[in-house]
Formats: C-alpha cells, structure tokens, sequence
C-alpha cells in the first residue's frame, strides 16, 4: 500500500514557506531555457535502479527478555528501488524514486511491523512507498537548493545519516540548501519536517516509523589545509514533540548538540596517515529534561597500498538517568553490527576499536573489534567481533558475506536483547 501519510507530508512540506521561497526564486531566476523545452528536458533524465536480495539469521543466547520467546530469527528480503531524474530546466530538476521491500517465505522474525514480537528484531519490514521526491534549484551563484523527501548525509554519518544498511533506508522531508560562496568552504543548512525511519516506534499508542519534527541543521566545513585540515562545526537542534519515556524517550528527547570535527591525511612515504578528532556537548532543547553530555572521538588510520588499518576510542556520556543520543545517525557502521546500542543506554558508551581492510584480487575483506563499556560506573558492556567479505561479480553486481558475533559481560538484558548475539548475512547488490 501506497505510503499515504509520508506522501501528505512531502506536499504539504512544498506548499510551507521555505517551498513558496523556492518557487519563487525559480520564478525570479533568468530563463534560459523556453516552456517549449520542458518535455524535453523531462525526458531526457536518468533512471536508476538499485536491487538488494539479502538473507539475515539472527541467534540470541539465554537468557531472553520478554516479550521474546525464540532464539532465533531468519529474514530473507529483497528491495528494489527504481527512481528518475529528470535534466535540469533552467536550473531546476526533479527525481522520484519508489521502493519496495518483501519478505521472501516464513516471515520468523519480528520486523517491528509484522507483529511476531515473540521473535528476535531484524528491522527489514514490508514496505511499499516512494523513498524520494524533491525538486531541486541551481540558480543561485555557487548554491543550491533542495526540497521534498530526500537523503540527508552529514560528514560521517555519527549524527545524520541515510542508514543505507537496512533495506529500508531512512530519508528526510525536508528543505536543504547547501552553499560554497566561501572559498574552500561547505555551508549547509537543513530544515526537517519529517523523519521516514526504517524502525517502528510505540509513541501514544500507536506504531510510527514516520517521525514528525522541527528539526534544524548546520554544518559548515572548510578545507584549512588542503587534504591535511578539514575543519567541520555544527549545530543540530532536534524537536520531536511530546515523546514516551523508556528507552525511546530518551532516543527522541528534544536536544540541541553543538560540536566540532577535525580530519585529514597526511603522506608519509609509500603510507597514508589519517586523522579524525571530533568533540560535541548535547544539552536538553525546548521544554525536554536538563541535561549536558559529551562526545568525544580520537581516531587514526594507516593506509598502504590495498590496505587500511584503523584505530579509536569514542565516548558518548551517560549519567544513569540520561545519555548522550544520536537519534538521526547511521548508528550500525559505528556501535557494531550486531546492532545492541541503537540507543546508548543510560550509563552512556565507550567504544576501543580497530579494524583492518585489504583488497585480494577484487576481493573485499574487513575485520573489525570493539571493546564497550559504560560512561558512568565503569561497566563492561562486552566486546564483539565483526567480518565482512565483498566481491564485484559484474561491474554493477556485488556480492556480500557478513558476521557479527555480540558477547556481553555486565550489560543489563532487557527487550530484545540477550547476553551474547550472533548475526550472518549473505546478500547480493545489482545497481545501475
């Protein structure tokens, strides 16, 4: 069934203030292009297509937590996402892209929409709706302007991110512009109207993965040295309304963070040394609970002709009661595959990692190791060990084997979660 909601919303957000102001500096801009070219420039566009069959086996260890009964969980699902961008007239262009995401055979799996909470959550659920639908103006000197529902990826993806992982991946309702009228300089601004998520929230008895919110975005980069200093400063202040307590309160607790990142690469001789250091402080925003956490990342990297090893400890604070939240992130590529800190738990997180990736003869292989433990009252969490094998078959066709092995020590069990977690994929990826 057609996404109706989330459709509602991607029209009502180009009839609000900031889609009048761009139509209007459409209107304004000097046509180079006649009415006559319209149908022309429509088809001339580009299509895509992006095909995913992907297999997930899921096994949880006792003890379960209820409302949990199985160990585990088999997934098999396919997404198929066909899209067209049309050729810009006079500097505006347009895509839609649609998704479709089944479930191949015995759906054994709680896909936090199928309602088979008895299984284990592998958060890959039906869904038939359009992924994106945005006009977007390039008119402006050095500048654009996007509308509508669209990708939203910042910097890394540690506090805005598209989660491309799960085959129904998170998109934004949404204004961006995005401007280098500054030399060596990115400033964009976002204005977020909705969150399309790829999980399901209990929120005043009802299950939403459409997420309305006031949220507003600024991040501003500038190359200071080139490929050496990369400097990043934001500000992501996030409203979602009145939300429920628990574990998704604080996910969506109304909060403003403001941070600073610093990356670059260094050559020294046949090597590549890399850097990442990164610090935030995210306090409570409009009428939320009064708190002030800390991030904080240290990161390093060696590069040496097919291979690449990385080094870092990242700390997210935690006080008991609150802790610091990334609700917008593409959190599976940071916190473990095995996907057992989606919300950081109220002790916070510390995360030791390394990770290797070298390339054999096309083919792609990566091990990653973390070691978690708690902000406040210096628990171990535990630690989990990540292996990831890809190989490009065709020039659009890869295929992918991944494993997650979760082993907990003294983090709490509770919904969803057992002591120790495994997880496999096999998948395969068609895109053009």
């Amino acid at each position: 069934m057609f996404a109706t909601k989330g459709l509602q919303g991607v029209l009502r957000a180009t009839i609000s203030p900031t889609g009048a102001a761009l139509m209007l500096l459409s209107g304004a801009a000097q046509a180079t292009d006649s009415l006559a070219d319209l149908p022309a420039k429509l088809a001339a566009g580009k299509t895509n297509l992006d095909v995913r069959l992907r297999y997930e086996a899921l096994n949880l260890s006792d003890p379960l937590a209820a409302p949990i009964t199985e160990n585990t969980a088999q997934a098999t699902t396919i997404r198929v996402r066909l899209g067209y961008t049309t050729a810009a007239w006079n500097e505006l262009d347009g895509q839609l892209e649609y998704e479709d995401v089944d479930t191949l055979g015995d759906d054994r799996y709680n896909s936090l929409r199928n309602g088979r909470s008895t299984y284990p959550v592998i958060a890959d659920a039906q869904v038939h709706e359009v992924n994106q639908a945005w006009l977007r103006y390039a008119g402006l000197p050095k500048t654009q302007i996007k509308y509508g529902r669209q990708r939203i990826n910042f910097d890394n993806q540690r506090f805005v991110g598209g989660v491309a992982w799960r085959q129904d991946e998170q998109t934004f309702d949404a204004a961006l512009l995005t401007t280098t009228l500054i030399p060596k300089t990115t400033v964009t601004y976002a204005h977020l109207d909705r969150v399309n998520s790829f999980r399901n929230f209990a929120i005043e008895g009802r299950n939403v993965d459409r997420l309305d919110i006031d949220g507003h975005l600024i991040n501003v980069s500038t190359q200071v040295i080139d490929k050496t200093l990369k400097l990043t400063g934001y500000g992501y202040f996030l409203d979602f309304g009145t939300v429920p307590g628990g574990a998704v309160g604080r996910l969506l607790n109304n909060n403003q963070t403001y941070g600073l990142r610093a990356t670059g690469t260094v050559p020294v001789q046949a090597f590549t040394l890399g850097y990442s250091l990164e610090y935030a402080i995210q306090q409570g925003w409009r009428g939320s609970p009064d708190h002030d956490m800390r991030y904080g990342l240290a990161e390093a990297a060696v590069g040496w002709k097919m291979l690449k090893a990385t080094a870092g400890y990242e700390a997210l604070g935690g006080n008991g009661i609150s802790s610091f939240q990334t609700p917008l992130a593409t959190t599976h590529a940071f916190d473990g595959w095995a996907d057992q800190f989606l919300i950081t738990p109220v002790g916070g997180l510390h995360r030791l990692y390394a990770s290797a990736c070298v390339t054999v003869a096309k083919t792609s292989l990566t091990a990653v190791y973390h070691d978690f433990s708690a902000d406040a009252g210096g628990a171990h969490y535990g630690n989990e060990v990540d292996l990831l094998a890809s190989y490009p078959v065709l020039a659009n066709l890869t295929v992918f084997a991944k494993f997650a092995a979760y082993f907990a020590d003294e983090f709490p069990v509770v919904a969803g979660q057992a002591s120790n977690v495994k997880r496999g994929w096999l998948y395969a990826e068609y895109k053009f």
